[in-house]
């Protein structure tokens, strides 16, 4: 078991000495071998910060140096999720740095930009994150890191405290939903089927309300019809009185009438004294008091 810990600590240092010798290495490359002009590997890929130690910066003046802190109001891409993301986080808003140099064999300008994005201050405490790297445009740049910066905050690993608590009940959370569910369903089928019968009585409710007002309306035109033959009947018999009070005048003043009784000879009379009840049984009150009369048979 020894032996085998000492091939793995040997296997580890001879690794870290090969590392360190190949950094030594690419740092004394020279600018015009590491990266020929045309090659886009500076320009268009994001890489670490590791990449800008391939070429080494000679010792040129900067001619222009900017500075841009996120948190000051501005609108450029991705800046307000940054923003957002970094507050979320706890952490100061990012900075970028800004130097103009003229380094390249072309004679080209070229911005190399530094992304700085400090860590939290209060406990729990986040690591510092800085990244470099080349673009021709300052507000390209920019953006790109803009970009960049997100990515590499949403790409933190960072094991939530919470999390494996809430995965493991989730099987037990799943089961009180589907019991839920299957509650609110039973429920959902009653309401439906209540429904269906109240819709039906609400039929039959519309069509006994049809009914009723055709009824009713025919009551009304009976009425009607009814009040109207009053009303001629009335006229009919005032003029037969008048008529009467007429004929009374011309015969001298003779009460046709004959006072209160009715005009009759004496056989009718006998007739009636001797009428037995059952000929008067369609003239008895009903349940209500009145006696029915078939108005369909009066015209």
């Amino acid at each position: 078991m020894t032996t085998v810990m000492m091939v793995e600590m040997m296997m580890m240092v001879m690794a870290m000495m090969s590392s360190s010798m190949m950094t030594v290495t690419m740092a004394s490359i020279s600018p015009a071998d590491s990266c020929p002009p045309e090659s886009s590997f500076l320009s268009g890929v994001l890489r670490p910060a590791e990449a800008v130690t391939l070429r080494e910066m000679e010792p040129n003046e900067p001619i222009n140096t900017k500075f841009y802190q996120l948190g000051n109001g501005g609108s450029l891409i991705f800046e307000h999720d940054l923003n957002a993301v970094s507050d979320f986080l706890g952490r100061p808003h990012p900075e970028f740095h800004g130097v103009q140099l003229d380094d390249t064999p072309g004679g080209e300008l070229q911005w190399v930009i530094t992304a700085d994005l400090r860590g939290k201050m209060e406990p729990p405490t986040s690591e510092r994150i800085l990244f470099s790297f080349r673009e021709s445009n300052w507000l390209d740049g920019l953006a790109r890191g803009l970009q960049e910066a997100l990515a590499r905050l949403c790409g933190q690993n960072v094991p939530h405290p919470e999390l494996r608590h809430h995965a493991e009940h989730l099987d037990f959370m799943l089961y009180q939903t589907q019991k839920d569910l299957d509650a609110t369903r039973a429920y959902a089928n009653q309401t439906h089927a209540h429904i269906i019968e109240q819709g039906e009585a609400i039929k039959l409710l519309n069509n006994d309300r049809k009914s009723l007002r055709q009824q009713r309306a025919k009551k009304d035109a009976t009425i009607v019809r009814l009040r109207a033959k009053i009303a001629s009947l009335e006229a009919t018999v005032k003029a037969q009185e008048d008529q009467i009070r007429e004929l009374e005048d011309d015969d001298g003043g003779i009460d046709l009438q004959g006072g209160g009784a009715f005009l009759s000879d004496d056989d009718d009379f006998e007739e009636d004294e001797n009428t037995e009840e059952e000929d008067y049984e369609f003239l008895e009150a009903g349940p209500d008091d009145y006696v029915p009369i078939d108005v369909e048979d009066e015209e």
